[in-house]
């Protein structure tokens, strides 16, 4: 273990730095982790019995972080993997991301649903502003995969999901400039 220095004083570093204590506005906390562990063997998440699916907890303890990544190297390069599962850590798994429960599809639970990104939309008077043919080809791509998607926009740096439903019912046309406004009240930041 390694020291830390605060001006002339030497002091042990604290075995704690990977996690921090976040406090709720209601006086309960919980912990989070500032490094990366293996979403595998972690019990930092919790079936959501309200929406269906999983969320992280709201009171997550150390112990429900498993930091067991070691590095190994391939033909690619280096790469964290864990030690325990040999789960590695390159490999997308949608079942490990952090999503809002109300979009995962009929309450069942699992994975959420895969974001779709919308090209070129702007936000103007309190509509996301889509390009006719951009919701076009976002529209069958849902269709083809039975409204399985979550339409996805990114406005400075900020993403916003909109549930199948109302990317399909909430939209207003504007035909004589060939673009597809949906309110902003129905879009979800994440």
């Amino acid at each position: 273990m390694s020291n830390r220095i605060s001006g002339n004083d030497i002091l042990p570093e604290d075995s704690d730095t990977h996690f921090r204590t976040v406090t709720y506005k209601t006086g309960n906390s919980t912990i989070k982790c500032d490094t990366l562990y293996c979403p595998n063997c972690s019990s930092n998440r919790e079936k959501d019995t309200r929406q269906g699916g999983f969320r992280e907890k709201w009171n997550a303890a150390k112990d429900d972080y498993k930091l067991t990544l070691v590095y190994k190297d391939d033909e690619t390069g280096f790469y964290a993997a864990c030690s325990k599962c040999n789960h590695d850590l390159r490999n997308h798994e949608t079942k490990h991301d952090s999503y809002i429960s109300v979009f995962i599809d009929d309450n069942k639970g699992g994975a959420p649903l895969p974001s779709k990104i919308i090209n070129d939309v702007v936000y103007q008077q309190g509509f996301y502003i889509i390009p006719y043919k951009e919701y076009e080809k976002i529209r069958e791509i849902g269709t083809a995969s039975g409204g399985q998607i979550l339409p996805t926009v990114e406005i400075d740096n900020n993403r916003y999901v909109v549930s199948w439903d109302d990317y399909l019912t909430k939209m207003r046309s504007f035909p004589n400039i060939s673009v597809v406004g949906i309110p902003r009240t129905y879009w979800k930041s994440i």
